[in-house]
């Protein structure tokens, strides 16, 4: 049982860390940050994540926004 506890530990262990370092971006050595900020900002992946977060917070700010009319004409 104690076998199978370490065994299921040490498993999780190496998946988180293989997970966290995945998710990394990967920022060549000799790149310049003007260079690496460009090209992040041109990733398909984060203008996709902008453009999903832009239509959200457009979408919140208009439910507020009637919600603060309905309540002031009340």
């Amino acid at each position: 049982m104690r076998n199978k506890i370490i065994l299921i530990g040490a498993i999780a262990v190496v998946a988180y860390v293989v997970g966290a370092r995945s998710s990394r971006v990967q920022v060549k050595n000799r790149e310049s940050v003007g260079h690496q900020l460009v090209r992040l900002w041109d990733d398909p992946r984060a203008r996709k994540r902008r453009h999903k977060a832009a239509k959200k917070a457009a979408s919140a700010a208009e439910k507020r926004g009637k919600k603060l009319l309905r309540e002031l004409h009340h």
